[in-house]
């Protein structure tokens, strides 16, 4: 272990310009990152690939897609017939669909208040800052429970980062979504399977854990009916296609892995630890100046 110089008074003063320092730095940075991949490993679509990252920082929400290979997706995307789901059946009646007008307004009046997670997020950074950067000015002073305060100062810090803002992101994902995304998603593979256009479907899911994040990787395959003949659907519905018939080209396989990682500069917050080792603070008698006539 190295060893821990003697207590100084300009200590006090590096260690407030390296905590200003690296609390400006993570500041400025990505505050947190997500990434999906995802590609097509059998079926019409294959073998078209998507990328996609998200960054969030202190005031915006960054948003890159790319699609590789996308030939073999748009050419299934024209052929697919996006009406074609399940067979199920529809019993409602008129006076439950008026009733269902109800809680639709609801949900766009909260719609509303959802959106407000990531905000609150933010300031839970923010205010996490700042009250870092003064609990380590407070260590200038003579106050007797400084060092807890600071102590509780960045591990509330490590836990706004690490805990309530991507819990806020996570409840804004989950609160924002409109009916021409959602009926969007219904076409797409994974989504709603249990009651839209895929039958006989697998899906998989493994859950790891990552330096500053986690990781999901799931798999999904099943058979597509708007690639099936309209009156074929039923059938095909109930049955599983035989192999090399016609139907059973409606099989497609999905693979992808989701990741979501604390910011990358976040990391350099664990070494203002290593920093009060290295500069310790004065003790308070030190810290304090003596009267005149107080024996020695």
């Amino acid at each position: 272990m190295l060893p821990r110089p003697s207590p100084h008074r300009a200590f006090g003063i590096i260690r407030l310009s390296l905590t200003v320092f690296l609390a400006a730095h993570v500041f400025l940075s990505a505050w947190l990152v997500a990434t999906a991949e995802g590609v097509y490993t059998e079926g019409k679509p294959a073998p078209t690939e998507a990328h996609s990252l998200i960054a969030i920082n202190r005031n915006q929400t960054l948003i890159d897609i790319e699609i590789k290979q996308a030939t073999a997706f748009f050419f299934y995307a024209l052929e697919r017939d996006g009406d074609a789901s399940v067979p199920v059946n529809d019993t409602t009646s008129p006076d439950q669909a008026t009733n269902g007008d109800e809680p639709a307004k609801e949900d766009e009046q909260e719609e509303g208040e959802d959106r407000a997670w990531l905000v609150l997020g933010r300031q839970s950074i923010k205010l996490a800052l700042v009250l870092l950067v003064l609990s380590e000015a407070l260590m200038l002073s003579s106050f007797r429970w400084r060092h807890h305060v600071r102590s509780l100062a960045f591990l509330g810090t490590l836990v706004a980062f690490s805990v309530v803002f991507p819990a806020c992101y996570m409840l804004e994902l989950s609160g924002g979504g409109d009916d021409e995304e959602d009926s969007t998603a219904t076409n797409t593979p994974g989504a709603n399977i249990e009651t839209v256009s895929f039958v006989h479907t697998n899906s998989s899911s493994d859950f790891s854990l990552i330096w500053l994040g986690v990781q999901l990787e799931a798999d999904f395959s099943g058979y597509d009916l708007g690639l099936v003949e309209p009156e074929n659907r039923t059938s095909v519905a109930e049955n599983v296609p035989a192999n090399e018939s016609k139907d059973a080209n409606s099989f497609i396989a999905f693979e992808s892995t989701f990741e979501i990682q604390l910011g990358k500069n976040l990391d350099s917050l664990l070494l203002l630890p290593l920093m009060w080792y290295l500069f310790p603070a004065l003790s308070i008698k030190k810290n304090t100046p003596q009267l005149h006539g107080e024996d020695e």
